[in-house]
């Protein structure tokens, strides 16, 4: 009579059945599937901090297409939580072969949470489930630290200038951290704060034990006077902020303005000769003008000179004065010639153009009168002589 069940055939099915169910009990946390739908994430587990908030990545994926609706399981008191997906707040994905959802979950931690928590993630879909247990160990001994650092905290230049930090916010937890951002000045300035190449952001989200880069611009009012003013940037996530000291070296605003006593731009001038022209140097800044260089162009051949030809320092809402040589070329006919006037300072410069009418020369005039006497005068002698013959 056959046996049915020889002992060595017992002990290999047994050591088989063993060695599956082990491997049953031994499938890894981030992915569940039942049919062809599954749910995984490549971070199942991590630390968080009471009070902070987390997010984990999910794929969803089917061997058919199919609509999954999503929900979370074993939420403690307290914790809340959000699914996100194609910038969106969702409940449900749609999947189909080869085209897998991707999800953001975000849990909110309570803030007297402790030890360790586990969360389930389950997926529903016409008779179908997928679970995915999701592991969160709660400990203050997980806050670490947060820094703000400043390439360079302080900055100098006039009123009328924009200033421009780069700060560095490192995130030294074990989780990863959403700060939101505040900058503040002086009363009136303009300061705005925001991730380097972002627009309009209000926050920043940095890795754990990662680095983020921060822009803080400031721009004073125009008639700030010459000091040293604080700008203040403030981080914060949860229980952990930074604070980072700023501050500008206003030297104050370089305005200059040249003018002339009666605000005339036109002269007159005769060809050769020197016609003194007077100008104003103005400062309309709140720093003092120094060094001011005059100088002038006009056409070929002809000299302009000033006296004095630098002005050695013109204060804040005062005026200095001085005066414009102009010689016209001495073959310059009559009519309109435009010269340029300048005054530069430091990083300043103003000019006028000038309109110069070039006249006849009086002496000419005295000529041509003197020429005409005589012609007179020939006349009355011819008559005088020969009239009576």
């Amino acid at each position: 009579m056959p046996r049915l069940f020889a002992p060595g055939r017992i002990g290999a099915r047994i050591a088989l059945v063993t060695t599956l169910v082990a491997a049953g009990l031994g499938a890894p946390a981030s992915t569940a599937a039942q049919g062809g739908l599954t749910i995984t994430t490549p971070f199942p587990a991590l630390s968080v901090q009471p009070g902070a908030s987390v997010s984990f990545d999910l794929t969803v994926s089917a061997s058919q297409a199919m609509r999954v609706a999503l929900s979370v399981e074993g939420l403690p008191d307290g914790w809340s939580t959000s699914m996100t997906g194609g910038g969106n707040e969702i409940q449900a994905v749609y999947v189909a072969p080869g085209s897998p959802a991707t999800v953001t979950l975000a849990v909110d931690v309570a803030e007297g949470a402790t030890g360790s928590t586990r969360l389930t993630v389950v997926g529903r879909s016409a008779g179908e489930t997928a679970r995915l247990n999701l592991d969160l160990a709660v400990a203050e001994a997980a806050g670490g630290t947060v820094s703000l650092d400043s390439d360079y905290p302080s900055l100098r230049g006039t009123s009328d200038q924009q200033f421009q930090y780069n700060l560095t916010l490192s995130n030294d937890t074990p989780q990863q951290l959403t700060f939101s951002l505040s900058a503040q000045g002086p009363q009136g300035w303009n300061v705005t704060i925001q991730p380097s190449g972002e627009t309009r952001a209000a926050s920043i989200t940095v890795d754990a034990h990662g680095n983020g880069r921060l822009q803080v611009t400031t721009t004073p009012p125009t008639d700030t006077p010459a000091g040293t003013y604080p700008i203040t940037v403030d981080v914060s996530a949860a229980d952990f902020n930074a604070t980072a000291d700023l501050s500008v070296e206003v030297t104050g605003s370089l305005k200059m303005r040249l003018t002339t006593p009666d605000e005339r731009l036109n002269t007159t001038a005769n060809a050769g000769a020197v016609r003194d022209f007077q100008v104003i140097v103005a400062n309309d800044g709140t720093s003092p003008l120094t060094n001011v260089q005059l100088s002038g162009t006009g056409p070929t051949e002809w000299h302009i000179t000033f006296e004095p030809a630098t002005i050695e320092t013109v204060a804040p809402g005062e005026t200095a004065t001085a005066v414009a040589h102009i010689t016209p070329s001495g073959n310059a006919i009559a009519g309109d010639y435009a010269i340029s006037l300048s005054a530069t300072s430091e990083s300043t410069t103003q000019s006028l153009d000038v309109r110069v009418t070039v006249e006849t020369a009086p002496i000419w005039g005295i000529v041509g009168v003197l020429l005409i006497a005589a012609a007179v005068g020939g006349m009355v002698w011819v008559f005088r002589r020969y009239g009576r013959r």
